[in-house]
C-alpha cells in the first residue's frame, strides 16, 4: 500500500461502520462516511485514497485527492493557524496541514485564506503538504508565452532578489524586486506582465505601464494616509524614506502627491501631509 496515493484495493468485509480493506497483504479500514455514500460488496475492486485520520491512524477514503505523493496542483488555503502553519482543502475529508516550517518566517508573507499554493503531499508520520522546489516543476516550455502578455498566477517564492510566479498551466515568471511596488504573500495571486522571455525563463513585472502610474502610486500613499490621517512624507522628504516606507521612487512619490492635491484628498500643513477626503468625494 502507497500512503498519500491511490490504491486498488479488495473489499475484504464490511462491518457495522464500513469496510475492510485489502491489498492482499495489509488491511485498511473504510469507513460509512468515506465510501462516497455507495455501497460495497464483498471481493469488489476500489480506488481508495489512503491517509491518516484524526487520530493518527490509516484510513482510507473513496474521495478523490487533487494531490498525492506523486501529483502536485494548486490547494486553496482553509485556515490560518499560526502555531502549526496554514491548512489547505484536498478534495477530502481532513484538510492538508503546510508546516510553519514550509513557510516565510515573517507571518506577514503567510498565504491568507482563499490564496493559492503549488503542493504535493509528503508522508511524515501524517500526511503534510510540501512546496515542491523550482526544479521539481515539469514546467510548460516557454515558446508559448510572448513578451508583453499578460499572465495570471500565484506567488510560490519570495526570496530577496524578488519573487517567482507560477501560472495554473505552469509556466514560472520571475519578477525582480525592481518591479514591484509593494511586498507580496506566498500563495497571493497576481497579474503579471511579461517583460523579457529567454529559453528556460520568462521575466515579468508587477508595475502597471507609464500612463497608469501615477493612479497606481496615488492608491499607495492613500492607502496609507487613509490608515493614519496624516504623515510627516512631503516633497522634501529623503528618497531613502520614501523607498523605505512607499517602495516609490522620489520623482513617483512626488508625481502622485500632486495627483492626490490636484483631486482635493489631500492637503499640506507644516511638515504634514493631511488626508481631507474619501476617494468618492
Amino acid at each position: 500500500m502507497i500512503i498519500g496515493d491511490i490504491n486498488k484495493l479488495k473489499v475484504d468485509r464490511k462491518t457495522d461502520i464500513g469496510y475492510m480493506l485489502s491489498d492482499g497483504n495489509e488491511q485498511v479500514f473504510l469507513h460509512n462516511n468515506e465510501t462516497n455514500h455507495e455501497e460495497l460488496r464483498d471481493n469488489q475492486m476500489v480506488d481508495a485514497f489512503l491517509y491518516y485520520d484524526f487520530k493518527g491512524r490509516l484510513a482510507a477514503t473513496l474521495s478523490k485527492p487533487i494531490i498525492t505523493v506523486n501529483r502536485a496542483a494548486f490547494l486553496e488555503v482553509v485556515d490560518v493557524k499560526r502555531s502549526l502553519g496554514v491548512f489547505v482543502n484536498n478534495g477530502v475529508s481532513k484538510d492538508l496541514l503546510v508546516s510553519k516550517d514550509d513557510l516565510p518566517t515573517d507571518y506577514l508573507s503567510w498565504p491568507t485564506l482563499g490564496d493559492k499554493l503549488y503542493l504535493t503531499i509528503k508522508v511524515k508520520g501524517r500526511l503534510v503538504g510540501r512546496r515542491p522546489s523550482k526544479n521539481e516543476i515539469n514546467l510548460a516550455h516557454t515558446n508559448t508565452v510572448n513578451e508583453n502578455d499578460k499572465l495570471s498566477g500565484f506567488v510560490i517564492q519570495i526570496i530577496n532578489e524578488g519573487i517567482n510566479v507560477l501560472t495554473e498551466d505552469l509556466h514560472l515568471v520571475f519578477v525582480h524586486q525592481t518591479q514591484m511596488r509593494k511586498s507580496y504573500r506566498l500563495g497571493e495571486k497576481v497579474d503579471v506582465k511579461v517583460i523579457r522571455v529567454y529559453e528556460h525563463t520568462i521575466n515579468g513585472s508587477l508595475i502597471k505601464q507609464k500612463e497608469n502610474m501615477i493612479e497606481g502610486d496615488a492608491g499607495i500613499i492613500l492607502d496609507y494616509l487613509e490608515d493614519h490621517g496624516k504623515m510627516t512624507f512631503n516633497n522634501e522628504s529623503s528618497p531613502e524614506a520614501i523607498m523605505e516606507t512607499f517602495k516609490l521612487s522620489k520623482k513617483a512619490f512626488k508625481r502622485a502627491l500632486g495627483h492626490l492635491y490636484k483631486e482635493r484628498l489631500i492637503t499640506f500643513e507644516g511638515e504634514y501631509t493631511i488626508f481631507i477626503g474619501g476617494k468618492d468625494e
